[in-house]
């Protein structure tokens, strides 16, 4: 679909070349750049469609390519990423508890505090996987509300809010929504 708008468009400027350049209504310089932009238009707009055909975020989306792609059973390709994904999310709760361990022994934290913010971490990782599981709207204020309440419980407790991170699984950009993870230099602002 991508390659015949381009071709339809690029058939077009061939067209209109030399009327336009007869007339000396456009420069040589002007209906490349028009050709140039066209084109990028053109092809963000087939990337935009042949992005919105395939949801990264349907479930089984992935394991049914895969499936079809290499003639494999769609369930057992959909058991081994859920596998991954659960490995993946207990390698980062792994180095999360050692990021804070590490924040203990260097002084920024106290053992109180770790242990406040796990009980915290692990009660707003359930509420952000419910909030993950809405759709649209619904869902974007829900993850909002979540990570609003994160911010006050960090506040109230009079704790730098970088310390609470919160996984959000198949989300853009992959970033905390606390702010970047944060440095073994990283320190507090309480």
């Amino acid at each position: 679909m991508l390659t015949c708008g381009v071709s339809k468009f690029s058939r077009l400027l061939v067209k209109l070349a030399p009327f336009a350049l007869k007339g000396n209504i456009m420069t040589k310089k002007t209906l490349i750049a028009l050709g140039l932009a066209g084109t990028t238009v053109l092809c963000a707009g087939g990337f935009t469609v042949a992005n919105a055909a395939s949801q990264p975020g349907q479930p089984g989306n992935l394991a049914q390519k895969i499936a079809s792609a290499f003639h494999l059973d769609a369930g057992q390709v959909q058991t081994v990423i859920n596998q991954n994904r659960q490995d993946n999310q207990a390698g980062r709760e792994t180095r999360y508890e050692d990021r804070l361990s590490q924040a203990v022994t260097d002084g920024k934290l106290t053992s109180d505090q770790k242990s406040l913010i796990l009980a915290e971490h692990t009660k707003l990782q359930s509420e952000l996987q419910t909030a993950m599981s809405k759709t649209g709207t619904d869902r974007r204020t829900a993850v909002k509300a979540v990570f609003d309440e994160g911010q006050s419980w960090a506040k109230a407790n009079n704790i730098d809010p970088k310390w609470l991170i919160l996984d959000r699984p198949h989300l853009r950009g992959g970033h905390s929504p606390m702010g970047p993870e944060p440095s073994p230099s990283a320190s507090p602002s309480a």
